[in-house]
This record gives C-alpha cells, structure tokens and sequence, in this order.
C-alpha cells in the first residue's frame, strides 16, 4: 500500500492544477458587476485619462496598468475573461507560492494544508474570477510575508531586495493593503530587535526607507483622496458602520456578500475560531511564532477598517482585507496540522468542503448568468448605431462596456471620475443627437418620469443579470 508521505506528495503536486481547474471555470465567461465593469472601462482609457481617474478616485493606477497591459497583450475587445484570467494567473501564482514556498519555510505538511484550505475557502473562488486587484494584492502580501520570514531564518542581500521589490508592489496594490504592510512592518521590525541583530536591522530599515520614498508620491494622492471622501461623501459620513455591519464583513470573508448563506458563514466562522486555536498551540509547541505576524497585521488592519467605518467614514468593506487571507490560511495550516486524531480532520475538512460546494454553485450560476445573452440578443435585434442610451446612473450604466461605441448619457450628472466611454451629463434634452432611437436603462421599478413632458415611453425588455433587475425602456417623443 502507499506510505502517508507519498499521498501527500502526490496531493501536494495535485493542489496547484485543481485550484486552477475550480478556479478556471469561474474565469472563461464574459459576466460582469459593476466593479469589474469599472476595470475593464479603464483599461480601455489612455494611459493619460488612466492616471488621472486613478489620481482622482480611490486606487493607485499599479494594477490597472498591468491589468491594461495584459489586456492589449491579449487582443483586447469586449470579451472579458481575458481580464479575468489576470486575477486566475495571480491566484495560481499565490497557490505555487503556497507549494514551493511555504514548503521550504515551514514543510511539505503545512504546505498541502496552506493549499487545501485556499482552494476551499469561499472567498478566494469570489476572487480567483474578479477583476479587480485583490487577487494581485494576496499575491504580493503573502510573498512579502514569506519573504519576511525567510529573512529572519536565514538574510541574504538578494532577500532583502527582493523584499523591498515586492513590498513596493504590495503597497501600491490597493489603499488598506498598504496599511496591512505598515503594520506587518511594524510587527516585523518588533521581531528584529527583540532577536538585537544589528545587521538585519540596518537592512529593514534601509529597505522600509526605499519603499517609503518609493510610495511616498501616492501616500500623498491617498491622504488627499481621504480627506475629500470625508468632507463630500455624505452617505457615507452619514451611515457610520455598526456592529451589524461586522455581520457583513463576515459574510465577505466566510460566505459572499452578494450571495450569503447563513450555515457557510456560521460554519466558516467556527472553523476559524477553532484552527485559530490549535494554530497558537502549534506555535507553543513549535516554538515557532512566524504566523503570528502575519495574523497580527491582518488583525490590526481590521481593527483600523472597522474603527475607520465607525467613527469617521464608513470606507471599509470585507475585501479589503484579502490581501492578508494567505496568513489566515497559513495559520489554518498550523492548526490542522495539530490534530493528531484523523477523524477530527476529517469532520473540519467535511465541514469546510460542503461550505465551499454550497457556495461555489452560488459562483457558477452567477458566472453562468444568461441575462448577458438575453441583453446581448435585444441590442443585435433592436438598437441600431445611431441610437442613444440614457441610464439613471453608473451602476445601470455599467452595462455599456459591452458595446463602448455608442452614446451614452446619466441623468441628471455624471460623476468626474468615470471612466465609461462615451457618457457626458445629461442635463439638458438639446443635448440628444436624435440620429436614431433613444433607450432608457434602469433597475427594476424605476421609470424614465424625468422624460414624461418631452417623451412617451414602453417597456422594451426586463432581464436578471448577475446581482441586478434591469429594465429598457424605449422613449418616443411626443408630437
């Protein structure tokens, strides 16, 4: 028969190709939300209109430039996978970091564990497949952290550069990462000179210099985009987070926050609390507090979000904190790996697959939605080229990244940092061409009433996409 460490050679070889097969099959549809949308209207900016969007919104221009590069490598057009298979790549390269990485750290055990864990937790399939930067965000943390680790082993100057090279990428990934580093610095830092190595401590400190110079430009751009979300977003300001809004934040983390199911969420919710406790056990046992810095920072920065939300603005969203998931993973793996009675493994590793399987169907008939054809089959059939499209506001009007060449208005502003091509303010009904038909977009229950002087209108089409309820109306102006 085979030997138990010959299994878990071959499951460790295994990991890597199932994620990207589970992951892959989230990745290969065009079906976008409107975030996703948002990315893929900035890739088709210019570069100038790009870094200026980036400037005047909310995060920095480092993933959208990759993600546009990657874009025009591919061929770009409307056929949105390729954006997606961006988040898949980074997510694999997370897994191989998990396979080759945490093995040479901390052994073959932990690393099957590391992977296993990662493929089954529920968010990490929301954003194996989204195009946003939260995949390349866990990516560089976990690298970073890794990195970190393998200083403290054993510092070599090309560690050291290669530290500060992926700390820079990290911090530049989105604007809570780049707080979860400054306190994962700060934790690190602690470790040095509780260890009085003056030569790794000199080192740190060149290198948290570099990457302060390096990020210095946008920290600037970031306090200044702070401050105005503070003095203008009155929504926000307005509905400061409560202790309900922790339930959503353990949606996102443990379920999904579009798609939430009560038992994976409670389920996931105790299998932390449980592997979180076995995990300090192995730590006591092991001597060893490595993943205790990463967990720090991920908490820390949790601390900061909800604290932030509370008090000040209410900014902070689960996903915010993603990029620190490869430490909770790692600290699951330390947990697991405690156990020595097998069926107590079997009964979490049961647990957090039936979690994983109720909530990936969530995924796929989200991913497999058949609203874009229906929308895709009205417009072939319907809208000529000369036609105009009105939308109530951006998050209706995100539907017009698939056909980008038209024109398109919101009603009554739109917002300066939109990068949706083709979509001026519609202010004024002058500002109609009148080449062509004129189409109203909205959410289910709203209608075109601002038009109802000017414009009879009729319900053209009603269709369920993704998390959405649209409805089209056609306007006919009146005689």
């Amino acid at each position: 028969m085979m030997n138990t460490e010959k299994k878990n050679t071959i499951i460790w070889h295994a990991l890597p190709v199932v994620g990207l097969l589970v992951w892959g099959a989230l990745c290969i549809t065009d079906n976008l939300w409107y975030d996703e949308a948002y990315s893929a209207s900035m890739v088709s900016q210019s570069w100038m209109r790009l870094f200026y969007t980036s400037v005047v919104d909310d995060h920095s221009p480092f993933y959208y430039s990759i993600l546009k590069i990657f874009y025009h490598l591919l061929g770009g057009g409307t056929q949105f996978w390729k954006l997606k298979l961006l988040s898949l790549l980074f997510m694999e390269g997370y897994l191989l970091l998990g396979k080759y990485y945490v093995k040479k750290l901390f052994g073959q055990k932990l690393s099957v564990w590391f992977m296993l864990f990662s493929i089954l937790m529920p968010i990490m399939s929301v954003q194996a497949g989204n195009v946003r930067m939260y995949a390349a965000a866990l990516f560089f943390t976990t690298c970073m952290g890794l990195l970190a680790y393998d200083i403290y082993l054993d510092a070599t100057p090309g560690k050291w550069r290669m530290f500060c090279v992926v700390s820079i990428c990290t911090v530049y990934c989105h604007t809570f990462t780049m707080i979860q580093a400054f306190f994962f610095y700060l934790l690190f830092l602690g470790v040095l000179l509780h260890r009085k190595d003056k030569q790794k401590i000199r080192a740190f400190f060149i290198c948290g210099g570099i990457v302060a110079l390096a990020f210095s430009p946008w920290l600037a751009v970031t306090c200044r985009q702070m401050i105005q979300r503070m003095q203008y977003d009155t929504g926000s300001t307005a509905e400061l987070a409560t202790i309900y809004s922790f339930m959503d934040y353990c949606k996102e983390w443990f379920s999904a926050l579009e798609t939430p199911k009560g038992p994976v969420m409670f389920t996931g919710m105790g299998i932390c609390l449980v592997l979180g406790y076995l995990a300090v056990d192995w730590m006591r046992a092991e001597r060893n507090y490595g993943p205790a810095v990463g967990m720090g920072a991920l908490g820390l920065t949790v601390l900061t979000g909800g604290l932030i939300s509370a008090f000040m603005n209410n900014c902070f969203l689960g996903r915010y904190v993603f990029s620190g998931f490869g430490f909770l993973m790692l600290f699951y793996a330390a947990g697991v790996s405690r156990l020595k009675q097998l069926r107590w493994k079997a009964g979490i590793l049961t647990a957090a697959a039936v979690c994983f399987l109720v909530q990936y169907r969530e995924e796929i008939i989200l991913d497999y939605d058949g609203g874009l054809k229906t929308f895709e089959t009205f417009w072939e059939e319907q809208v000529g080229e000369q036609d105009e499209i009105i939308a109530t506001g951006p998050h209706t009007m995100f539907m017009s990244v698939y056909h980008p060449d038209h024109q398109y208005y919101i009603y009554p502003y739109k917002l300066y940092s939109l990068p949706f091509a083709n979509t001026d303010s519609l202010t004024d009904p002058n500002q109609l061409k009148g080449g062509g038909a004129l189409w109203y977009i909205a959410f289910a229950g709203d209608t075109p009433q601002f038009a109802t002087e000017s414009y009879a209108y009729e319900e053209a089409l009603a269709f369920h996409y993704m998390y959405y309820d649209f409805v089209i109306y056609r306007l006919e102006a009146k005689e």
